[in-house]
């Protein structure tokens, strides 16, 4: 998270906020990352709450076409 928010420093790209995701393809953990500051969801989710995991992966589409639109 931290290499593509220098990446994008770097090409003058302004990326508010970096998401970032660790899994062990059973059991996930969801990160982002704003300015100098990190935020990790304390929850671990396991593949079994798939409808919940796919969701927070949609989440920043989301944001991000929501705000396109207005």
């Amino acid at each position: 998270m931290i290499a593509a928010q220098l990446f994008n420093q770097n090409t003058q790209q302004e990326v508010k906020t970096i998401y970032g995701v660790v899994t062990s393809g059973t059991n996930w953990r969801f990160l982002m990352l704003e300015g100098v500051t990190a935020y990790i969801d304390i929850v671990e989710y396991y593949i079994n709450d798939v409808d919940k995991i796919i969701g927070i992966l949609l989440q920043p589409f989301q944001s991000a076409l929501l705000q396109a639109s207005l």
